[in-house]
């Protein structure tokens, strides 16, 4: 469905965060007239009408914002009311595909690195390009791009629970357990991460992992259609300045995407040179009385969390774990570190589970309360050479308001002790 088809039909924006405002000014723009949003709490805006008061009969359309369930309450009476639920995801999709290349990304961890770092290239090689999607800008608020645009979208599972419309290449880089709470099942998550590639139709490519049983079966059912990441290349990765062997495998899937766009390898190679990396991904923060301090906020999940401590595990460890907790296994998580010589783990409130395994694997723990202090027993803990590492391996919310504040506070405690 796109703009044009909404027209003549009440449209209710369902949600109103970044890609609620964003879709509101492109249905206005294109001269939708009957507009309301709504949201769960109030919002100061003249379109804004009560949740309980929205009025849904077989002619509206509810546009939901990617943070909403589609099990949410309110879907749910409204579908059985008639009204057709989308998102902006399945507009921008719609009135996109089939002008200029629409790349999709998606995966449980390296979005944003692989979706930035394809973009780069493909700027590099002199293309318009535009990064749009969960990475922050929202995709609806290009559409009207010039046809030659190729954009890169990075699609969180919350996008992809619903899509309609695939994009013409569509990137799975891995397959883990996350957003449980959300879904409800770990099957329930990767079926949505899948979805990109069970949409596609005939000229459509799917890029993925084959490292990955779910997604060899899924390329089985895609069958011509489907490219499996390319291998080896170390040589064309050389010059990148991103760290760790999981990093390299998100490079590598960027090399796929673009020698499926004819991009000249030489291109890449450059692009590779120049790029520069993410923030709270592996980022050094400072050295501090001889010890390193690095930012992995980002990291979410045990799996992200053990490939930042494979980049590290040869020096004196010191790594800052835990966040809310959403039932992780943390089993193989311990047993890595175990396998260190010199770790220890600090560990953050919301983190029990995390604690408990650790303790069963006989790694050395210690409980902290706020980063200042974590940092502070690093700094008594480590030696010259040493490494603290903040992989948390859960998600922020309880104690940041997510993980860029966790990052941006460890940044500033470590910056206090210097």
């Amino acid at each position: 469905m796109g703009i044009n088809d909404s027209k003549d039909k009440r449209v209710v924006i369902f949600g109103y965060g970044r890609e609620g405002q964003a879709t509101l000014a492109a249905l206005r723009a294109r001269g939708v007239i009957d507009v309301v949003v709504t949201d769960e709490k109030n919002i100061d805006v003249p379109e804004f009408v009560k949740v309980d008061d929205v009025v849904i009969d077989g002619q509206t359309v509810v546009i939901k914002a990617p943070g909403i369930p589609l099990s949410n309450l309110w879907i749910a009476k409204w579908q059985k009311a008639g009204a057709v639920i989308t998102s902006s995801t399945n507009i921008f999709m719609a009135e996109r595909k089939g002008r200029g290349k629409i790349v999709g990304v998606t995966g449980t961890k390296g979005k944003s690195t692989t979706a930035s770092l394809l973009a780069h290239v493909i700027g590099e090689a002199g293309k318009p390009v535009k990064l749009v999607g969960n990475i922050g800008v929202p995709s609806i608020s290009e559409i009207g791009a010039d046809d030659e645009t190729i954009f890169v979208v990075e699609m969180s599972s919350y996008q992809l629970a619903d899509l309609e419309i695939a994009p013409d290449i569509g990137v799975i880089l891995n397959l883990y357990e996350e957003h449980m709470d959300w879904h409800g099942s770990v099957g329930e998550y990767q079926q949505a991460k899948m979805r990109i590639g069970e949409v596609m139709t005939i000229g459509d490519v799917l890029v993925y992992n084959a490292k990955f049983l779910q997604l060899v079966e899924l390329a089985g059912r895609v069958q011509d259609q489907a490219r499996p990441i390319v291998e080896g290349e170390d040589e064309m990765l050389n010059s990148l300045k991103l760290l760790g062997e999981h990093n390299k495998e998100n490079a590598r899937a960027v090399l796929t995407v673009a020698r499926i766009l004819n991009i000249d390898d030489e291109v890449t190679e450059k692009a590779f040179a120049s790029f520069q990396p993410l923030p709270h991904r592996l980022q050094f923060i400072a050295e501090v009385r001889g010890v390193q301090f690095v930012n992995d906020s980002i990291s979410t999940t045990p799996e992200s969390a053990m490939a930042a401590i494979d980049v590290y595990a040869g020096k004196p460890l010191v790594i800052i774990l835990g966040g809310q907790d959403r039932g992780y296994n943390f089993e193989q998580l311990a047993k890595r570190l175990s396998a260190i010589d010199e770790v220890l783990a600090l560990v953050m409130p919301g983190g029990d589970n995390v604690f408990a395994a650790l303790a069963d694997e006989g790694v050395a723990a210690e409980r902290v309360s706020t980063l200042d202090e974590a940092v502070e027993k690093s700094l008594v803990h480590l030696v010259k050479g040493g490494v603290c590492l903040l992989s948390p391996a859960s998600p922020s919310y309880g104690q940041f308001k997510n993980f860029e504040e966790r990052g941006r506070m460890f940044a500033e405690a470590v910056r206090r002790a210097r």
